[in-house]
């Protein structure tokens, strides 16, 4: 029985399920959710692709980041370096590799973990840090005391949102119901009393708000569990003021091979589902729990201020000249300001200096 058919039974059962918990459910399923059994990170055969699969570049100027993190709390004897969500383990990969070679010192002192959910997800983590002492949780709080930095790339886009509508007679909120055998979008009312309090004044009537309140507790968890250091959150999205001039078009997307999915209920598991990230509600979250906003910046102004663009020499060997060319071009989709470039960089601190981080000096 596919997930579709087991969500029409439950559907059945129990009424329409509020679009959070049918994100919830297509993602996360342990059987048939997308990220728990089918994610396909990267390039050949892909859905989507991550700033750490288009090289090295993206790990190495993050392992300069951590060394100014690893600095700002005093150069500890022990520190740690987490990584939320980590994907295949390509960046945790290659920004322990950058970090052995660009601080000898930092690297023998640290301590790696990984906080992620899927095991599918941790196997493929296994293999690229393979030979590499690492810890694996299920949830940041299995780690505490954090002292050092956790990072957390494209990590709160894939937490299930509420999806909630300015109607004429007040706020409504997107269940999923059931329909002669499709999933169908219908409107109730807010599941959560707070829900209807969350939506802007300025939402015009039909406009969509997503407010993700898994996202916000999960960065008010990861609070708890820092006792010293910083949290550096990279993902796109926007204020709130961002998101309010997309005149309430919603930003709940599904992607498949690189390319939009016309209908996000069909064939849930199939593809991955998403949403843009309310910065202003994840500042809110995470200030809300005792950490400091140290500063925020874009993707492309921080990787230039961590330098990645360092010279690459002027090979003369035809080889090399291709090779030279290929790390040249990785980067500038890093830094594309339409694109991965436009990222949002958070970063938050806690009983820890702002100032001396490079990727928030511009």
């Amino acid at each position: 029985m596919t997930l579709h058919d087991r969500l029409i039974e439950r559907i059945r059962a129990r009424g329409a399920m509020t679009f959070a918990d049918f994100m919830d459910a297509a993602l996360y399923d342990p059987q048939d959710g997308y990220y728990t059994t089918k994610a396909a990170i990267g390039f050949d055969g892909a859905d989507f692709l991550t700033s750490p699969e288009l090289g090295p570049a993206f790990g190495r100027a993050l392992a300069r980041a951590a060394i100014d993190c690893w600095t700002g709390i005093g150069k500890p004897a022990h520190w740690d370096i987490v990584e939320a969500g980590a994907g295949r383990g390509i960046l945790m990969r290659d920004l322990l590799e950058a970090l052995a070679k660009e601080r000898a010192e930092a690297a023998r002192t640290a301590r790696p973990a990984i906080v992620e959910v899927s095991p599918r997800l941790r196997e493929q983590q296994a293999l690229a840090l393979e030979g590499k002492e690492l810890r694996w949780a299920s949830v940041a709080h299995a780690l505490a005391p954090i002292r050092g930095v956790v990072f957390a790339n494209e990590v709160l886009d894939a937490f299930p949102v509420h999806v909630l509508v300015r109607a004429e007679d007040g706020v409504r909120e997107v269940y999923v119901d059931a329909k002669d055998g499709a999933l169908v979008e219908t409107l109730r009312a807010p599941s959560h009393p707070d829900l209807r309090y969350r939506v802007p004044d300025s939402l015009p009537v039909g406009g969509r708000w997503e407010v993700s309140l898994g996202a916000e507790s999960w960065v008010a968890q990861l609070a708890a569990a820092i006792a010293q250091g910083y949290l550096v959150i990279i993902d796109y999205g926007g204020e709130e003021a961002d998101l309010l001039a997309r005149g309430g078009a919603g930003t709940v997307r599904g992607f498949s091979r690189h390319r939009l999915v016309a209908d996000a209920l069909a064939a849930p598991g199939d593809h991955d589902l998403t949403a843009s990230v309310n910065v202003t509600a994840i500042r809110r979250a995470a200030e809300g729990a005792g950490l400091t906003l140290a500063g925020m910046t874009t993707q492309r102004d921080a990787l230039i201020g961590l330098g990645v663009r360092e010279a690459y020499g002027r090979p003369t060997a035809p080889i090399d000249q291709l090779r030279a060319a290929s790390k040249r071009s990785a980067i500038d989709v890093l830094l594309e300001p339409n694109g991965l470039g436009a990222y949002t960089v958070l970063c938050f601190a806690k009983d820890a200096p702002a100032d001396g981080l490079r990727f928030l000096a511009r």
